[in-house]
């Protein structure tokens, strides 16, 4: 029997066993053990990567508005049939100006207009 070792580029070194030719003998290649490690991790990475687009990326904190300043308080509120931004925002504060509790809503809910749905749940600023 002969034992012949081939060198590859790295992460993978085959190994040849067995007698060369004789008999129809088929001959196994074996990849190294940081072959092994090598195609494990690639594996895993893969694994992980596919979850991740499956699941629509990383998630944000649901629920948790953030501005520049850092985290801010808000609680959610459905709009009803007839209700507009402006009375929602004089409901929310009533002593505040409400052209400012508008912006802030557009703002919470990365609403592009003030068009508003029954039934829609709006995050309000407290």
């Amino acid at each position: 029997m002969s034992s012949m070792t081939i060198q590859a580029t790295w992460p993978v070194a085959l190994t040849r066993t067995g007698a060369p030719g004789a008999g129809g003998r088929r001959e196994r290649l074996r990849p190294t053990r940081r072959g092994r490690l090598a195609m494990t991790l690639l594996v895993l990475l893969m694994g992980v990567a596919v979850a991740v687009l499956l699941t629509g990326g990383v998630p944000a904190a649901a629920g948790t508005p953030v501005t520049d300043r850092g985290t801010v308080s808000a609680h959610r509120v459905t709009v009803r049939p007839g209700e507009t931004l402006w009375a929602i925002a004089q409901r929310t504060a009533p002593r505040a100006d409400p052209r400012e509790t508008i912006t802030e809503i557009l703002r919470l809910n990365a609403l592009d207009s003030a068009s508003l749905r029954v039934g829609q749940v709006l995050l309000l600023p407290r």
